[in-house]
């Protein structure tokens, strides 16, 4: 599915946060949104989600306009909001029971789900008895299951620990190839920016500042002297 944003204005309380957004997000690309805090990153993503609707301006998909939330896009928060009183097949199943899927055929679908994330041994779990990165594999894993064309991350990765953080990126890079949905992944940090995208769009001061694309070979390298080139133009360039 072709994402387009035109002309997007939204403001809060009479603060300017986003004007004149114009974005166009291909089907099965890997787009980061990079940005620091209060920058307007999380609104762009709530706009694309349709959680909440802009000033002025549109967003389509496939041409037609976003008017409010759907299962075509899927949405993984930094809170991983597993809801404590379900297991993790439960988790993961819920989205595909409320659309209709017989429970049976939704507990299965799970099941394929926790192999992608390789967590079948813990189906019967409660989120409480996971690590914060089993958590995070299994909020993934829960939009997944709805089968959304567009996956939408909102710094999914931040509150985790930076070796739990360096791994996640490496999954969600396996299951992006795997499953190739289209991923707009919001972050502050450049190197994870970096790692994951096809394209990176910068957004500072409410506007797009930049947008880079990102060549690099799959799997990447921090270490890689192309990689370090790339922090540095973009630190220097777009996060002062």
């Amino acid at each position: 599915m072709t994402l387009i944003a035109e002309g997007v204005k939204k403001s809060y309380n009479n603060r300017l946060v986003l004007k004149d957004i114009n974005l166009l997000v291909e089907p099965h690309e890997f787009v980061c949104i990079l940005g620091n805090s209060g920058g307007g990153k999380s609104t762009l993503l709530n706009l694309l989600a349709g959680f909440i609707k802009p000033d002025e301006g549109d967003i389509k998909v496939n041409g037609t306009k976003i008017t409010r939330p759907s299962k075509e896009r899927g949405v993984v928060f930094q809170d991983h909001a597993l809801f404590p009183w379900y297991t993790v097949i439960e988790n993961i199943a819920f989205g595909p029971i409320v659309q209709g899927v017989p429970k049976q055929e939704a507990l299965k679908k799970a099941i394929n789900y926790l192999e992608l994330i390789s967590l079948v041994e813990y189906a019967h779990h409660y989120p409480t008895q996971l690590s914060g990165g089993m958590k995070q594999r299994v909020g993934i894993a829960r939009a997944l299951a709805g089968e959304p064309e567009i996956l939408l991350m909102d710094e999914p990765f931040g509150a985790l620990d930076l070796f739990t953080r360096e791994n996640m990126r490496s999954e969600l890079t396996r299951i992006w190839k795997e499953l190739k949905p289209t991923i707009i992944f919001i972050t502050h940090d450049i190197a994870e920016a970096i790692y994951l995208a096809d394209r990176i769009i910068v957004i500072k001061n409410g506007v797009v500042a930049a947008e880079i694309p990102i060549n690099l070979p799959r799997p990447r390298n921090y270490h890689d002297p192309e990689f370090g080139k790339l922090m540095e133009e973009i630190g220097e360039n777009f996060m002062n």
